[in-house]
């Protein structure tokens, strides 16, 4: 006689289910899911995010609360969840290259913001670095 397994609560495929429920979870959180934005334009959403709030406060302290407001209005404004994949993540990336272009050429940093947006050049570090 095979012993037999402790019960549960839950009924057997449920567990089954919700394992891979959490597995797909991860994985999808895991993955990059900018795979096939353009190059002029990579990276995470929340990367960009970030980049645009240090560009505005001119600092890399990430953990400062006006650093914090900013990345948290940023992404909320944008729909950016930090862990979970970006369903437009290509778009959002080149409204926020857009942006961050803008104030490279208010800053006399870019000549042209169409053309600081369409360079693969011109990617913040800490997206190029994905994210750190």
């Amino acid at each position: 006689m095979l012993p037999s397994r402790p019960r549960s609560s839950v009924p057997a495929g449920k567990h089954t289910m919700r394992s891979l429920l959490a597995a797909l979870t991860l994985a999808s959180a895991s993955l990059p899911a900018l795979a096939a934005c353009p190059a002029n334009a990579p990276g995470e959403p929340l990367h960009w995010a970030i980049a645009i709030c240090q560009q505005r406060y001119e600092t890399d302290e990430i953990e400062s609360p006006k650093m914090q407001s900013c990345i948290f209005s940023t992404a909320k404004s944008y729909k950016i969840e930090p862990g979970k994949p970006v369903a437009n993540a290509c778009a959002i990336n080149l409204q926020l290259k857009k942006k961050w272009c803008a104030e490279l050429k208010k800053s006399g940093a870019a000549d042209s913001i169409d053309a600081c947006v369409r360079s693969r050049d011109a990617v913040p570090e800490t997206v190029a670095q994905g994210g750190a």
